[in-house]
């Protein structure tokens, strides 16, 4: 039976194996809506944070897909795959047992910071309407051009030799800017040390400042779900209006910002708490992004 009327965010801890479509189409039926989205694509081997809108949120989940993210990795060194993972077919195999840890660490050190990164042809990008691994899928040749993202920390966990067969597993916790995509690392990573390398494993542990996720399988006896206000108040910067000011942000009409309130995203509120929606503070004017009107 599903649970009606309900909106808002919902933190789902995506196990391995189902697509991010089957966990919309999961709480799709659980929250008996067709109004469900999420932010963030994670490939069907990872699992971890999957932020999920129901609702109205769904027009919030373009404001928190833009946020960075952090992931717990394993590359493989030494084995190259046809989609830069363990789900892809094995392309080329090289002894990986020459490569000692300071190697490592040197090649790292270099995907700190502002990297231009080409991400896998069987990503889900979009070329001319087409998502890329579908292009692929139908026997196309495509070239994803590379796009600037940041890896704002790239820590080493972990390396574990395997001389048995000839790679080694190196555990990695990543801080990146939206857009980056993890395989692709594990796939540069490796290129520059000269034997290749895939991501085998990859839990997403944190999406902007969502950290705390619930299984499917608890959603699906206890649905927990974050109403709108707490999901503006947890995302954003906001501000509690007045009965004037609210009503002029619910038709949409810019208002002036308070002095000291930092540029970009802010989240309004009702003098009685509901969410109003979600402006942009650009040169102390409020410009709306998403309105959340009182008859919808």
């Amino acid at each position: 039976m599903g649970v009606v009327g309900i909106e808002g965010i919902v933190l789902v801890d995506k196990p391995a194996g189902p697509t991010s479509h089957d966990v919309v189409a999961k709480m799709r039926k659980l929250f008996n809506t067709r109004k469900v989205g999420h932010a963030g694509t994670l490939d069907p081997m990872a699992t971890g944070m999957l932020v999920i809108g129901i609702g109205r949120a769904t027009r919030l989940l373009g404001y928190f897909t833009a946020h960075d993210k952090e992931y717990l990795g394993t590359i493989r060194l030494g084995i190259t795959t046809t989609t830069d993972d363990a789900q892809g077919e094995l392309v080329n195999q090289t002894s990986a047992s020459h490569i000692n840890e300071s190697e490592i660490l040197e090649v790292v050190r270099d995907f700190r910071g502002p990297i231009m990164q080409q991400p896998s042809a069987v990503s889900a990008i979009k070329i001319d309407g087409k998502r890329a691994y579908a292009r692929v899928r139908d026997g196309e040749e495509i070239d994803i051009p590379s796009r600037s993202v940041i890896i704002h920390d790239l820590e080493i966990v972990d390396i574990t030799k395997l001389p048995e067969l000839q790679v080694i597993d190196v555990k990695v916790r990543v801080v990146c800017s939206a857009g980056t995509y993890i395989r692709a690392l594990a796939r540069d990573i490796g290129s520059r040390l000269g034997v290749g390398g895939h991501l085998t494993e990859l839990r997403r542990t944190r999406s902007g400042v969502f950290d705390s996720m619930t299984s499917l399988d608890s959603l699906q006896s206890n649905p927990e779900i974050m109403d709108l206000a707490t999901a503006i108040k947890t995302g954003f910067q906001y501000l509690e209006l007045t009965e004037e000011q609210s009503n002029k942000a619910v038709n949409g009409v810019r208002l002036t910002a308070p002095a000291g309130l930092a540029s970009g995203h802010v989240g309004l509120l009702s003098p009685d708490g509901r969410a109003v929606g979600l402006f942009e503070n650009s040169d102390s004017v409020l410009h709306p992004l998403v309105v959340f009107a009182t008859n919808e």
